[in-house]
């Protein structure tokens, strides 16, 4: 926390992937949320918000989020990820921005160049609108198959 602080870090991102990937994991999860609310005092006092990102749902981010009890965890909502496990991102994204807990964006395609996948952009905005989001959003690039790396860059 103090050097993210130190460092004009305000979100720090906490990724729940892989291994650490806490969709149908029950312990994993309880030990997470027993973490968060041994580190979230000193992210408080730092100004430093830490943010869940994962593959779990709006309703299983709010249950870790009034687990832990601290404004400074919140959800770094990642929109391919959503889309990808099935949920409506447009309608979670309503509902916890209505709740204030959304830190920032992750904008990603998994696979796709940005706008040519499953994700529509148009209606993530007017949803971010929607709740009056102004914050950072962080694009993700990807390379689709058979695609090569520099003009995949240079198109997102």
């Amino acid at each position: 926390m103090d050097a993210a602080a130190a460092l004009g870090c305000r979100v720090v991102l906490l990724a729940f992937f892989g291994n650490g990937d806490l969709n149908g994991d029950k312990a994993g999860t309880d030990e997470v949320v027993r973490r968060l609310k041994e580190v979230a005092p000193r992210a408080e006092k730092a100004g430093v918000i830490l943010g869940v990102e994962s593959w779990l749902s709006a309703a299983q981010h709010l249950d870790i989020l009034d687990r832990v009890g601290s404004k400074a965890v919140q959800v770094y909502y990642d929109v391919a990820n959503s889309q990808k496990m099935g949920y409506d991102i447009y309608q979670e994204i309503r509902w916890l921005g209505k709740q204030g807990v959304i830190c920032e964006f992750h904008a990603k395609e998994n696979g796709f160049l940005l706008g040519e996948g499953k994700v529509d952009f148009k209606k993530v905005r007017t949803a971010m609108d929607d709740i009056g989001y102004s914050g950072w959003i962080q694009i993700e690039g990807a390379v689709p198959d058979g695609g090569q790396m520099l003009p995949a860059t240079r198109r997102t």
